[in-house]
């Protein structure tokens, strides 16, 4: 009788925990479910750098984004956005900017307001956002960082780091050499972000802070680590906001940020479990 007494107890115990592993499971899954989100990342250029000089370390020229051709293939692209449907787009203005980037979208949505903007907030965020009907655009940049570039390359000279800033120089020039024959023969706007969101640019991109701007330098001197942290960090509040304002019921959200800080986001959403990154190339596809 103590025997089966015991059978039963253990039998009961192994009944309950064999729930609360399925209960747990089960609200683990839900929770997943409400909170995990699409992202779609675009990463683009400085739109409103047409015919003037931008502050990127890379002086690259820029498309006409308000031609006849390029309006057309940027409404095709918003209707294929369209399909992936976000429920928030974010983009690259400060938190504080806020109140602005409300009057200035809503401007946007009930007048002519914006049409000559070449800006990419206005002409991609603004645009995809009017047609989902959204209310507002999101801003979660953070500009509370430093980026002391003349100070690596001084300090590169001054440690006689010649290949270095060389190999510097001449990725630099790869770059704005190839960028700007695309720009010349008006290579179509499909193409020019997917090239801006490739993966081994991104690569490239992101490898320049964390690889090679850290070794500028001797030995007691970190100008470029401090640099490429203040631009990871940056990066990570940029991300930090988005969380932030990300809720439950945003299964699909959109970022627009230049090419370079997409690269670190990507990074970003590989280590989220309840994110998944959305390539441009897909969408438009």
């Amino acid at each position: 009788m103590k025997n089966l007494l015991l059978l039963l107890v253990f039998i009961i115990m192994s009944c309950n925990a064999q729930i609360s592993k399925e209960t747990k499971e089960q609200h683990a899954k839900s929770n997943n479910s409400s909170l995990g989100a699409k992202v779609l990342l675009v990463g683009t250029s400085h739109w409103n750098n047409y015919q003037t000089g931008g502050l990127d370390v890379a002086q690259t020229n820029e498309i006409d984004i308000l031609s006849k051709k390029y309006q057309a293939e940027l409404d095709e692209i918003v209707e294929k956005i369209k399909k992936f449907n976000p429920t928030k787009v974010f983009v690259e203005r400060p938190v504080s900017y806020q109140p602005k980037l409300d009057s200035v979208y809503h401007l946007y949505k009930t007048s002519d307001w914006g049409k000559k903007s070449r800006n990419e907030i206005v002409q991609l965020g603004f645009k995809v956002a009017k047609n989902l009907n959204h209310d507002r655009v999101y801003g979660i940049d953070y500009r509370e960082t430093s980026f002391p570039y003349d100070s690596l390359m001084r300090v590169m000279k001054a440690a006689h780091q010649e290949s270095l800033i060389t190999e510097f120089e001449n990725e630099i020039k790869a770059y704005e050499k190839e960028y700007n024959e695309m720009v010349h023969s008006k290579t179509s706007l499909k193409d020019i972000l997917l090239f801006l969101n490739d993966e081994e640019r991104r690569k490239d991109d992101l490898g320049w802070y964390i690889n090679q701007a850290t070794q500028a330098g001797d030995i007691n001197n970190h100008v470029g680590a401090f640099l490429g942290s203040e631009w990871v960090k940056r990066n990570i509040y940029c991300y930090s906001i988005m969380q932030k304002y990300t809720t439950p019921e945003d299964e699909r959200i959109m970022v627009i940020m230049g090419a370079s800080h997409i690269a670190v986001f990507e990074n970003l959403i590989a280590y989220n479990p309840l994110w998944e990154a959305v390539e441009l190339k897909d969408v438009l596809n």
